[in-house]
């Protein structure tokens, strides 16, 4: 026969230790930990910057969001990191020419650099495997164009940088 101790279902943290050889269940609640204290919070748009409370190791967060609908979702969340470390005092990271943009298509590679005002595109087709080569490059192509709308926030932002 079952006790009833509550009236309603309940869940509450503990450490359960079970004595062996014996039937003793020994119970012992864990404090409540609830959420991380945050001191010294930064927030750009959705994103934010700050250190936990922690006793034992407090951490510098830095929590990136980018909108739903952003077209480069990669290139927002950069530059709100680079706005983050500008905040502290430090250089943003340089944008290199190896920042590739994200295709479906592991034949087509497509880079973008800001810095240079440059897209570099490579396109590879196995001519021994695709007697139509035609047809593939018309393919690579609208990979391309599919890439390049997805990343037109980057795209637009480097042909306007100076």
């Amino acid at each position: 026969m079952s006790e009833k101790i509550f009236d309603k279902d309940v869940t509450y943290r503990a450490k359960v230790r079970v004595k062996a050889g014996t039937d003793e269940i020994i119970v012992r609640p864990e404090e409540k930990t609830g959420k991380a204290a945050k001191k010294d919070v930064v927030t750009k748009g959705d994103s934010e910057m700050y250190t936990t409370t922690g006793k034992k190791n407090p951490k510098r967060v830095i929590q990136l969001m980018a909108p739903e609908k952003s077209g480069d979702l990669v290139g927002d969340m950069k530059r709100q990191f680079d706005e983050f470390v500008a905040e502290m005092g430090g250089t943003p990271s340089p944008d290199p020419m190896e920042r590739p943009l994200a295709t479906q298509d592991p034949r087509l590679e497509v880079w973008l650099s800001k810095e240079r005002h440059q897209l570099v595109v490579k396109k590879t087709v196995d001519l021994m495997a695709t007697p139509d080569y035609g047809t593939e490059i018309s393919n690579l192509e609208a990979e391309l164009r599919r890439c390049l709308l997805i990343n037109r926030t980057s795209v637009l932002s480097a042909s306007r940088a100076r």
